[in-house]
């Protein structure tokens, strides 16, 4: 997980959504941390667990007067590049089960869609340690049934299927028309009833596995080097199935995570609905006993 995202920070992307913050920070989700920022004290220090390319720390900034201390720490590699243009430290590889901060450290936490992938039975004492008492904490977790995750868990079932099913026949296809066989007819026939098949469960969720596309690729371009294509393909399936995965593994910790916070912080539980009625994910605000 952590190589799949310093490859995708290394692109220069402020936010995980792939698009600029403009386009990402709106409605309940940009208000949240708006309101959070309204709390802040001159000269605080401010410790953004999972901050990526600092989105959130970027979002504060623009939205603050004062002169806010922002430290941002990722377990994948952070390009500095694109954080040189935000005001902050930050730090690559660093785990939020292992913080290089001295107790009482800091004055507020936050993270968004990040703490949830860690050890949190780890994670949440070590992040408490850091924060000094009283200190503010806001935390974004992916909720199981939110409009984030669901979609992207039909989509994790059609590529399991993929590979399951239909990986191994489009192997043979490719094997068939480097052979120049009479066998890719037949085979194809029998790809395209799996692909018609989990078209009827969910169009979107096939589309999104890049197998179709693939497939529509190695029969106009017969000439080039197959193996190699298919390897990449097979490649690119895996580390989809890999992310989703562990998306839905952060999902279902949201509720222990809610439960970690409570023992050792006054806490409140918000759910993130947006005004298309969008759920987002489960907003977690409050300040450590």
């Amino acid at each position: 997980m952590k190589a799949y995202w310093s490859d995708y920070w290394k692109q220069g992307y402020i936010t995980s959504f792939g698009q600029d913050i403009k386009g990402n920070y709106t409605g309940k989700l940009k208000n949240c941390w708006l309101e959070f920022s309204e709390k802040l004290k001159e000269n605080s220090k401010v410790l953004d667990i999972g901050s990526g390319n600092g989105a959130l720390i970027d979002l504060i900034q623009k939205n603050v007067s004062m002169d806010i201390k922002f430290t941002g720490i990722d377990p994948a590699t952070i390009n500095l590049n694109t954080t040189k243009y935000i005001k902050g430290d930050f730090l690559s590889g660093v785990y939020a089960e292992a913080l290089p901060f001295e107790n009482e450290h800091f004055d507020a936490v936050i993270s968004q869609f990040a703490l949830e992938y860690s050890d949190i039975n780890v994670s949440v004492i070590e992040m408490l340690r850091v924060l000094k008492p009283n200190g503010l904490v806001q935390i974004i977790c992916h909720n199981i049934d939110s409009d984030i995750v669901v979609p992207n868990i039909i989509i994790l079932d059609s590529a399991r299927r993929v590979k399951k099913t239909m990986v191994p026949i489009l192997s043979d296809i490719i094997n068939a028309i480097q052979k120049n066989s009479d066998n890719e007819v037949i085979l194809s026939a029998s790809l395209n009833k799996l692909i018609n098949d989990d078209k009827k469960i969910n169009p979107h969720a096939i589309n999104a596995t890049l197998l179709i596309n693939f497939y529509e690729f190695i029969l106009k371009n017969r000439s080039i080097d197959l193996n190699k294509a298919f390897s990449l393909f097979k490649s690119e399936l895996d580390g989809l199935i890999y992310r989703l995965e562990d998306l839905k593994s952060a999902a279902d910790k949201n509720s222990t995570v809610y439960s970690l916070l409570s023992e050792l912080c006054e806490i409140e539980k918000v759910d993130l609905i947006d005004s298309n009625k969008e759920k987002i994910g489960c907003l977690y605000k409050g300040y450590k006993k």
